[in-house]
């Protein structure tokens, strides 16, 4: 929220300020206001977007002076409308506060009401899904599906209880289509465990599966059949038991679809009710073509991974949409709001992997693996963006990158929005226009961005890495060790500027997990008598021979060691005999494409340690801040060790060393200050 505070300094500074001292008389628009006005409205039916909010916002700046008429309130309205559809969300959330302020009773319902959908829309599809909910609670007069939408933001928001009492009072509506989406809702708040009191899951859904046949012989639109019944077929298939009722739901769902003749919803339930039981490879392949010539992408990818999922196919076709998939989302990216799609989009590229690896086509593994980096690592910088901090005096571009960087985001989710829903498809045309618009402008900002931060762009805007541009900036004692682990294979790569080794385990990535876990525990509690009960510690020598194998020989002639893990573990603790971070710097990254990012970063900024557990916090720190010098915190650590410990690393980097060396010098010498934090403080980065 502090970048939508900063833009109170940009252009509608004026009319805001403007606002705050209106009174609560009635006055009249000037003929001047009322002409621009009159040309805003036609430049807006005329979808010239940006010139109509420029009339607006001249307008109001003077109709605003001595009051808030009538007039100037409906233009508020109109202003907010433009800004939902051209994914302004900063200017959309000050229009919304105006409304809110000066409304007093004045608008119509309709028009209040239209704004603020449109508000608890951009809040949501921000993730914001509290600020959304409390939106739809300012309704006036909301109806029964308003108070469902405001009843599943609760959901989303971790409010639980507040959302069953919702859905509680909606299962009792004499509307057989919003008793059993309320029916649902219930069903989804019980499964969670968190609300004590509801009725037991197996009940719930024998109470939807009962009601279901009412709705299919109700009078009511298509729309709302099918709407109810996609409500309902979601909910049931979380259970394993209740599967097959989902899945006829959907069907039915789809032939209602079809006799109303409504194309992209049959489409759409073609691949949702394939997904759930019988997932036919023909049915994915024929909604991929429909979606690609719809412009409906997400679908598509989504359809691509489920193709890739057929086991029955060819390994050939199975990667080939794999591939094909993953290529989509690096150029649409699907955000970090979209979690569904997300965990498909992770479980695609894991399993893209395993058939590569099955295959020993090892370059292409890399390259896999890179990609599928490259996506977790736009999304880290969507969700941290708000930390990005160019030097002084340039205040200006850093906002406006921060602010169209979460605009271009929660458009995405708009697309993906509309495919959930099955509804509001003729906004799409718009949502891309912005994104194109926005993404150009966003060019522009961070080229000019890196006149005073020349690693900005390589941060930012970050292409996939290649095996050869990683083995490139990689110095000569430098190992970077990738691991992927999965259900029942677990792949270890090590590359280095010389060489590169790839060893796989079938082991279950439970397993892996849980001998983790172990080590995890045994760590937090070690002392500085503890070296040796680690170095003995079963979990460690079990994770080394199946993690590294015979690759762990290969690491004793590099002197800094890079590992890379979607999940933070202490793999310093690692080793044949002695453990890898007693005689290595060893450090940790997120993603490969990381690493020549860091590569030239000078260690100049703060120290900061992280608790371990937070993970992409201090992943999200040093992509934003590439000059601190992060560490994560295997244990929690007395503030006087702390404060100590990030004294004599700031010694050492005033005498041009890092605060990692530091740590190393200070193992070599264990009565020393410090001499045995590196077993509980890991390195982030790879300086």
């Amino acid at each position: 929220m502090k970048s939508i505070r900063l833009l109170f300094l940009r252009t509608v500074l004026p009319f805001c300020l403007a606002l705050s001292l209106a009174s609560c008389r009635q006055p009249e628009s000037s003929a001047e206001s009322s002409a621009l006005y009159e040309e805003a409205a036609r430049l807006y039916s005329q979808k010239r977007y940006t010139e109509a909010l420029d009339r607006f916002d001249r307008a109001l700046a003077a109709d605003t002076l001595k009051g808030v008429s009538q007039t100037a309130l409906d233009a508020l309205c109109r202003k907010n409308r433009i800004e939902f559809l051209t994914g302004r969300y900063a200017g959309a959330f000050r229009t919304w506060g105006a409304i809110r302020q000066h409304d007093g009773g004045k608008l119509p319902d309709s028009l209040y009401n239209a704004a603020a959908l449109d508000t608890g829309r951009m809040y949501a599809e921000l993730g914001m899904y509290g600020k959304a909910a409390s939106v739809m609670a300012a309704l006036k007069s909301p109806d029964a599906w308003q108070r469902f939408d405001q009843a599943r933001l609760l959901f989303k928001a971790g409010k639980v209880y507040d959302a069953s009492r919702i859905y509680g009072e909606l299962a009792f509506s004499e509307d057989v289509a919003v008793s059993m989406s309320g029916l649902s809702g219930i069903l989804d708040c019980a499964l969670t465990g968190k609300v004590a009191g509801l009725d037991m899951p197996d009940n719930l859904a024998g109470k939807i599966a009962v009601i279901s046949g009412r709705v299919l012989k109700m009078e009511a639109s298509p729309e709302v059949k099918i709407k109810a019944l996609r409500i309902a077929a979601r909910s049931l298939r979380q259970m394993e038991t209740q599967r097959p009722n989902a899945s006829y739901l959907l069907f039915r769902a789809l032939a209602i679809a079809q006799e109303a003749g409504y194309p992209r919803l049959v489409a759409i339930l073609q691949f949702e009710s394939n997904n759930v039981i019988v997932r036919k490879p023909d049915t994915y392949r024929s909604v991929i073509e429909y979606f690609g010539q719809r412009n409906m992408p997400f679908a598509k990818v989504a359809s691509l991974f489920m193709l890739g999922r057929s086991s029955e196919l060819p390994s050939a076709e199975r990667i080939e949409a794999y591939r094909l998939g993953l290529a989509a989302c690096q150029h649409y990216g699907i955000p970090a709001t979209a979690m569904d799609y997300v965990a498909l989009e992770r479980e695609a590229a894991g399993e893209l992997g395993d058939l590569l690896a099955a295959q020993g086509r090892y370059t292409e593994l890399f390259d896999a693996s890179a990609l599928g980096d490259y996506l977790e690592q736009q999304r880290l910088l969507q969700a941290g963006i708000s930390g990005l901090r160019l030097p002084p005096g340039h205040e200006g571009v850093q906002n406006e990158i921060i602010e169209l960087t979460r605009d271009i985001s929660g458009l995405l989710q708009r697309k993906i929005t509309m495919l959930e829903d099955g509804t509001g498809f003729v906004l799409a045309p718009v949502a891309d226009k912005a994104i194109r618009e926005k993404q150009g402008r966003l060019i522009e900002l961070i080229t000019e961005a890196a006149k005073v931060d020349g690693t900005l762009p390589a941060r930012l805007q970050p292409q996939p890495l290649t095996l050869r541009s990683l083995q490139k900036s990689l110095r000569p004692d430098e190992a970077l060790v990738r691991f992927l682990i999965r259900d029942s294979l677990s792949t270890s790569m090590l590359v280095s500027s010389r060489e590169m080794q790839i060893v796989t385990a079938k082991v279950p990535g439970e397993q892996v997990t849980a001998r983790f876990t172990a080590l995890r525990q045994r760590l937090v509690s070690a002392d500085t008598n503890s070296e040796a009960a680690l170095a003995k510690d079963e979990s460690r020598r079990w994770l080394t021979g199946a993690l590294l194998q015979s690759m762990g020989s290969r690491l004793e002639g590099y002197r800094h060691l890079i590992f890379v893990s979607r999940k933070a573990e202490p793999f310093h603790l690692l080793g044949d005999n002695a453990m890898l971070g007693r005689d290595h710097r060893v450090s940790w990254l997120a993603s490969v494409g990381e690493a020549p990012i860091y590569s030239g970063a000078q260690p100049k900024g703060e120290i900061l340690f992280i608790d371990a557990s937070h993970q992409q916090k201090a992943a999200m720190h040093k992509l934003l801040h590439p000059a601190d010098q992060v560490f994560l915190a295997w244990k929690p650590m007395p503030e006087a060790e702390v404060s100590g410990l990030k004294t004599l690393m700031k010694q050492s980097v005033e005498t041009g060393s890092t605060a990692s060396e530091s740590l190393k010098k200070a193992a070599r010498e264990p009565a020393a200050k410090g001499g045995h934090a590196w077993l509980w403080l890991g390195s982030y980065g790879n300086e």
